[in-house]
């Protein structure tokens, strides 16, 4: 899955179908999800929520290293909207000034999107289709909230509260990198900064956000486990 992006274009696909795939399905090929700012609370609960490196960075999930060790083989899993808007995602292009966008993308992978599969992408009326289309506002709601994600993390680095972890594991008696720089919160500084930086972030109702995430890392045993 996700080895054959394009750009969902209307006169490209407007003979193409897709099939609806079990979100779970989904979420076993991949191990980091990312999350809208709203659903970090739910995925907290099963698995571990946590920070990204990089100048965009933001919240994911940590659901899993192989499609037999994966937090999609239990039952009664939060699924995240990246995995059940399936096919469709997005993704960022460039144009020829360099300037990037955000546009909708599809994973045109044969054996979920191809001309005969069950669901129009594309109505007799050239429209997007009710069923890609109902996908699409998802990924929509997603990056708008990823965005404000992304937006919430920079003023943690600003206030420097984040602090750079990898997860090793043992296999035999030798260390083995399963996740390589990552971020959690440092809740001890947080809770000392200046009370009118944590009123404002409370209201935002951001400081929900932050517990549910550093209680979530206690989850890393139980998505490693998952497979027993």
């Amino acid at each position: 899955m996700y080895k054959n992006i394009e750009v969902l274009d209307k006169e490209k696909f407007k003979d193409i179908k897709f099939t609806e795939v079990e979100a779970k399905e989904v979420g076993k090929n991949i191990g980091l999800i990312p999350l809208g700012f709203t659903e970090i609370w739910n995925a907290s609960h099963d698995c571990a929520v946590i920070i990204s490196a990089g100048e965009n960075a933001e919240f994911l999930a940590f659901c899993g290293v192989t499609n037999e060790v994966t937090i999609f083989n239990k039952e009664n899993v939060y699924l995240p909207a990246f995995i059940r808007t399936y096919p469709f995602l997005n993704m960022d292009v460039r144009n020829e000034k360099n300037e990037a966008s955000s546009v909708i993308g599809i994973d045109k992978n044969p054996q979920f999107v191809a001309k005969n599969k069950k669901i129009s992408i594309i109505d007799k009326d050239k429209n997007i289709s009710k069923e890609a289309n109902d996908k699409i506002e998802l990924v929509r709601e997603l990056n708008r909230q990823r965005e404000v994600s992304r937006k919430i993390i920079l003023e943690l680095k600003e206030h420097d509260l984040l602090v750079k972890k990898d997860l090793n594991v043992k296999v035999q008696e030798e260390e083995k990198v399963i996740l390589e720089e990552f971020y959690i919160i440092d809740i001890q500084k947080l809770v000392k900064l200046d009370d009118k930086i944590l009123a404002t972030w409370a209201r935002k109702g951001w400081m929900g956000i932050f517990d549910a995430h550093v209680k979530s890392i206690a989850n890393f045993k139980k998505v490693l486990e998952s497979n027993k």
